[in-house]
């Protein structure tokens, strides 16, 4: 019977982490994403990319890029709305733009963070 319990307990933990993944992508997780910008509807030069591994919360794109990600799941489709800085390029600079981003893959930074080693024994 105990040896029915703990594997009921192990069966029961796998399906929380399953349900956990349904939460989408979250800070930390490294998206795969395709994305396109526009300002004005017309697609800009160096606003594109495909594969593009971005790790959420990172702070590597235009403020509020990443944000707008967070709890997207794979094949979600997002229209990105962000506001480039004033000192940037001078093509875009303080101009309204939309991304459309596709999420390819999510790689979860908990998957990814290595276990801790056993203590030695002493």
């Amino acid at each position: 019977m105990k040896k029915l319990v703990s594997i009921l307990g192990i069966c029961g933990a796998f399906t929380l982490a399953a349900c956990d993944s349904n939460a989408g992508a979250q800070n930390g997780d490294t998206v795969i994403i395709d994305f396109a910008g526009f300002d004005n509807g017309v697609q800009f030069a160096g606003g594109t990319a495909e594969n593009y591994p971005l790790v959420l919360g990172s702070g590597q794109f235009v403020p509020g890029f990443e944000e707008q990600l967070v709890g997207a799941k794979v094949g979600d489709q997002r229209d990105v709305n962000v506001r480039f800085p004033d000192n940037y390029v001078p093509e875009l600079a303080g101009h309204e733009v939309v991304f459309k981003v596709t999420i390819k893959e999510i790689q979860s930074a908990q998957a990814e963070a290595p276990a801790e080693a056993p203590a030695e024994a002493q």
